[in-house]
């Protein structure tokens, strides 16, 4: 793959690769090795990565035995052992997605989700079921009265994850299912209408069954209506389900039909019948990984993103473990991605909490060049005529600098509070590591100006550890125009800190109306490693 370099704030150029150079091409493997450490990483990840590392990763990605051996392993099967899929892969990820896509079909939080269409006599109501239902995690159902009850839900099929041409390309079935019981000593009907509409919800397909009937004096069981949709056509969006019902003896209160467990959910045309899980995900504890040469493994490691490394290779067996763990693995794939260290003599203690670092390195200032006018920033003072933004007066020593905030003749000041976790520093990274600080802004005079920073490391409570607040900068009209940079960096301030403080300004001392007071910009905070990029 071709360097590209990329330019971070506060830092020099550095060369980014975000997999092996064409001079490191990824060695040959084995299939049978290939295969199985695609087993043992997320689906989604050997689509959507390992697929596009060369053409061998592709083909045993496309290959039908992975995607049989991964349904195998994870407990998808088939309802009938005499029926293949067409597509092994699409199996596979239809079974993994499957779920019911009706929200709250049991009751159990009341009527969200569902939108109440009829709701006459005494109205829809919440119970616990006469009898026991088939499935012993059914605790709630919907009662009806007697006048007709009706709800609905419409499932928008994108919102759920199934894309439009996914949808229309494999039109997978669309199964529908639903629980109902009468009570034993009153009559009741029980309705359903469940329809496939396309984007302008008009009616594509349509399951709408005549009304079933329940005596007087009857056994009161639970009966279960299914119908599954197939070969409906390109264009389906929604899914729209409605069901409800009434008691046919107009008794005052609940007597009528009782519903729950609604189901519909999209699912293989050769449907699954059970699903187990496992310790981690597509790794069963009676299935273990080939043993792997550790500079394969490596190399593998390599093209895959680091987080995955971490978070999934990592919890496989033993020999991932260290591999993952290892300092030559992260030292690569720093020299690889173009992180230095800028004393190329000392080296990092932990050189993956380097790399993270330089990769999760960004300035956590909102809207520093005032590009979008005051948004991030909140005003303290705004003396004279106030806060202005323009363009600068002089070339920025960084050229994409094209904007900066103007100061006026009395005190002009504003801030921003970080909140590290936020920012997605935890606080037992921040207290075990205490990573650099760095604070950076750039300053300019019109005429004779003074300028104010002011920095500080907060405790939850907002409690100050440490601070950096220098004394106010008066600027002479003879430095007119000349962009000088303030820098300061936050080093060893122990455990505990959660908001970075930031606050600057300043204004002309010469009284003149306008905006003649110091001008601002391009302000950085950024959490770096000790070994600066």
């Amino acid at each position: 793959m071709k360097r590209r370099s990329r330019t971070a704030m506060g830092a020099a150029n550095s060369v980014v690769s975000t997999a092996t150079s064409s001079a490191e091409a990824v060695a040959p493997l084995h299939p049978d090795i290939l295969e199985e450490v695609f087993l043992n990483l997320p689906g989604h990840v050997v689509v959507c990565v390992c697929r596009l590392v060369c053409r061998q990763w592709k083909d045993v990605t496309d290959s039908e035995s992975l995607w049989r051996e991964r349904c195998r392993r994870e407990g998808y099967h088939l309802c009938d052992a005499s029926k293949v899929p067409n597509n092994w892969m699409l199996f596979y990820f239809l079974c993994k997605k499957r779920r019911n896509l009706l929200k709250n079909p049991r009751g159990e939080d009341n009527f969200r989700g569902w939108k109440i269409l009829e709701n006459n006599g005494d109205r829809w109501k919440i119970e616990g079921p006469m009898v026991p239902h088939p499935n012993a995690a059914v605790q709630k159902n919907f009662v009806t009265s007697y006048g007709m009850c009706t709800k609905e839900q419409v499932i928008h099929l994108e919102n759920e994850g199934y894309n439009l041409s996914f949808m229309d390309e494999f039109q997978p079935h669309i199964r529908i299912s639903d629980w109902y019981a009468p009570r034993w000593d009153c009559g009741s009907i029980y309705m359903i209408s469940v329809q496939l509409l396309n984007h302008k919800k008009e009616i594509l397909h349509e399951f709408n069954p005549e009304l079933i009937s329940f005596p007087q004096w009857n056994d009161q069981q639970w009966n279960q209506i299914v119908h599954v949709f197939k070969n409906y056509g390109p264009g389906v969006r929604y899914v729209r389900f409605v069901h409800g019902g009434k008691d046919t003896q107009f008794w005052a209160g609940w007597y009528g039909i009782r519903v729950t467990d609604s189901c519909v959910e999209v699912c293989p045309a050769l449907d699954t019948y059970h699903h187990r899980y496992y310790l981690y995900p597509g790794l069963h504890m009676d299935f273990l990984p080939l043993h792997i040469p550790l500079d394969i493994l490596e190399e593998i490691f390599l093209i895959l993103p680091a987080h995955l490394v971490v978070c999934v290779c990592r919890l496989v067996c033993h020999q991932w473990k260290d591999v993952a763990d290892s300092d030559s693995f992260w030292r690569e794939r720093c020299r690889r991605e173009g992180y230095h260290a800028r004393e190329s003599a000392k080296g990092p203690r932990n050189w993956r909490v380097f790399y993270f670092m330089c990769k999760k390195r960004r300035n956590l200032i909102k809207n520093p060049r005032g590009e979008e006018e005051f948004q991030g920033w909140r005003i303290i003072k705004n003396g004279g005529d106030g806060w202005k933004v323009e363009k600068p007066m002089a070339p920025h020593p960084n050229t994409e600098v094209q904007t900066n905030f103007v100061t006026s003749f009395s005190m002009c000041t504003k801030s921003q509070l970080i909140d590290l976790e936020k920012e997605g520093y935890s606080q037992a990274f921040m207290d075990e590591f205490q990573p650099h600080i760095r604070i950076s802004d750039w300053y300019a005079p019109r005429c004779d100006c003074d300028y104010n920073i002011s920095v500080k490391l907060l405790r939850g409570n907002k409690d100050v550890i440490q601070e950096f607040s220098p004394d106010t900068i008066r600027l002479p009209e003879r430095e007119n125009d000349r962009w000088k940079q303030m820098i300061h960096v936050f080093k060893d301030y122990g455990p505990g800190v959660r908001y970075v403080y930031f606050e600057h300004g300043g204004k002309d001392r010469v009284f003149w109306a306008g905006w003649y007071g110091i001008r601002l910009t391009e302000t950085c905070i950024e959490l770096c490693p000790a070994l600066d990029t």
